[in-house]
């Protein structure tokens, strides 16, 4: 189903950049936990309106895990949900940009009411850039890759955001992402964990 491959593209989308050149700031940060409104637009069907919670950790000098949650629900009776798990490498190319590369879990759920539900398990693999063009602001972005084997689906989604922190506790951040037949938006908090 067109609808359930293209829109598992975001479960996975880990954060990703492309910045220009950066003032003097410090590297980005891997560790905290964020809520964030989402609006999916499926080209010519329909959108829908929901929620995600994510969170990630450095555990390492250069290793970083994640996990998120996030569902939508359409206006047509379906809702759309996925629990993404993962583990990622981080490389610093300067004081202020990051290359990183990871790989996750996905598990994808499709509720259509009295039509049933589907649910299946892939992997997402993300290669991406953070940079911190100021103290205060983030731009990331790259490229996301999402296989469901067992149903054929998969996926490859490109986006581009920002964060901005208002201290060293709690930022904005934004997001879109553009798949085969989907558009994203991404609007929320996030809160540093120190």
């Amino acid at each position: 189903m067109k609808i359930i491959k293209t829109m598992i593209g975001y479960g996975a989308i880990a954060s990703l950049a492309l910045a220009p050149a950066a003032v003097l700031a410090d590297s980005p940060d891997y560790t905290y936990i964020e809520g964030t409104y989402v609006n999916i637009d499926i080209d010519g069907i329909d959108d829908g309106d929901g929620f995600g919670i994510a969170g990630s950790a450095e555990v390492g000098e250069n290793i970083f895990i994640f996990a998120d949650y996030a569902t939508v629900g359409f206006s047509f009776g379906v809702d759309f949900s996925t629990i993404t798990a993962g583990i990622g490498y981080k490389s610093a190319i300067s004081d202020t940009t990051d290359v990183n590369v990871s790989i996750a879990y996905v598990n994808a759920e499709v509720d259509a009411g009295i039509f049933g539900s589907f649910d299946d398990d892939g992997y997402g693999l993300d290669v991406s850039l953070r940079s911190m063009v100021s103290n205060e602001f983030e731009l990331n972005g790259g490229i996301s890759y999402v296989d469901f084997g067992s149903s054929g689906g998969d996926d490859t989604a490109f986006h581009v955001g920002g964060v901005y922190s208002f201290n060293d506790s709690f930022a904005v951040t934004g997001d879109i992402s553009l798949g085969n037949d989907i558009t994203t938006f991404l609007i929320g908090g996030r809160f540093y964990v120190k």
